[in-house]
């Protein structure tokens, strides 16, 4: 993959002959450093001085100047466009992820806990992405101010996005008739979560999927793993015509029932989930796949950028640096995913810092 080329049509916000170094050089070298097992503008600053010689010679950059100090790295990534950024990351993605007609596509909100200020909520980033499950990608994401915007955030991500003949999952919040309205005019289905403030919609599909969950088609999974077992039962219903509160929801078809029983050190949880559906003709095991990879962006992106890339200590905070970083520290994710060794991603990390080829290797074979 030649990552300058994808970079060639970004705006740059700066003077034109006032700058000491190319936007394509920083951006690619904050890449490199996030693969190098880099959290900041200072480590990845040391990081460009260790290794200017192979980031000129190996990885085409310029660096007439030598290596952007943090000040400037961080300065270009608080103004950058975060929607320009990620315009060109996604088509790096797209060069390897070509066809995403008939694939499934999460959308799900994270919190940026190094951005809170003097311990409240006013001050943090949140961030709302979409998440492109079986690839392990992100394709698109959006700062929003709170939790409750992520209603207004979704319609807008959606029009980042060519989701046609795909399948959207996303959480209770989403449970609004303008965003069903949104997906069917994408020409998308949707599976989207239902909780108890949605009022008569709520009592009436979880009334109706309880009492005739016996009769309905089924898929039952049973886990068992050191003491605990899972048992993963979904109910579909497709039978619409006795539910008028579905009538005004935008190409709503089949409600879902999920019920998983645990058993933990002998002792019995029960917990259930009900969703709405624009599918149809759809097998209830085909809908436990979707809701079990949905949480895939919690387990594979949220967590690898916690743990793996340390992203909530990270304290950017200020104008559009959160958004930037966390779109490269994804695509960067991206890469290490598609690294085909049998090691986790912690150890890829550590060894992109030790081996410029192993390094090399994740960029160019991706």
């Amino acid at each position: 993959m030649e990552l300058q080329k994808h970079f060639i049509g970004l705006k740059d916000f700066r003077v034109v002959g006032r700058c000491s170094h190319q936007l394509s050089d920083i951006l690619i070298l904050v890449l490199c450093g996030f693969l190098a097992d880099c959290s900041d503008f200072s480590e990845i600053e040391d990081y460009g001085n260790d290794e200017i010689d192979f980031l000129r010679s190996d990885l085409g950059l310029n660096l007439e100047h030598g290596i952007p100090s943090e000040d400037t790295i961080n300065r270009v990534f608080r103004h950058l466009d975060p929607q320009e950024l990620e315009k060109s990351l996604r088509s790096c993605c797209q060069e390897i992820v070509k066809n995403v007609e008939g694939k499934h596509f999460c959308i799900d909100g994270k919190t940026l806990r190094g951005t809170i200020k003097n311990k409240g909520n006013s001050d943090q980033v949140q961030l709302v992405s979409v998440w492109l499950s079986a690839e392990k990608v992100q394709f698109s994401q959006v700062q929003i101010a709170s939790k409750t915007n992520e209603i207004k955030a979704i319609p807008e991500l959606l029009d980042t996005i060519d989701c046609e003949g795909s399948t959207i999952t996303i959480d209770a919040i989403a449970s609004q008739r303008s965003i069903t309205e949104k997906i069917i005019e994408k020409k998308a289905d949707y599976l989207i979560g239902l909780k108890s403030n949605q009022g008569s919609l709520f009592e009436q599909v979880s009334d109706w999927l309880r009492s005739r969950k016996t009769t309905l088609p089924s898929f039952i999974e049973i886990d068992k793993d050191h003491g605990r077992g899972e048992i993963r039962s979904t109910y579909v219903c497709e039978d619409l015509h006795f539910l008028e509160e579905t009538y005004e929801w935008s190409g709503l078809r089949s409600i879902v029932m999920t019920e998983c029983r645990r058993i933990v050190d002998g002792k019995e949880t029960t917990s259930e989930r009900f969703y709405i559906s624009s599918l149809s003709g759809t097998k209830p095991e085909q809908y436990a796949k979707l809701v079990r990879d949905h949480w895939s962006i919690e387990n594979n992106l949220h967590w690898h950028l916690d743990v793996t890339f340390r992203e909530d200590q990270s304290t950017v905070w200020k104008k559009n640096g959160p958004a930037n970083l966390s779109i490269v520290r994804k695509f960067a994710l991206f890469l290490l995913s598609k690294e085909e060794s049998k090691i986790s991603l912690k150890r890829k990390r550590k060894k992109a810092a030790r081996s410029n080829v192993f390094l090399k290797k994740i960029i160019k074979n991706a």
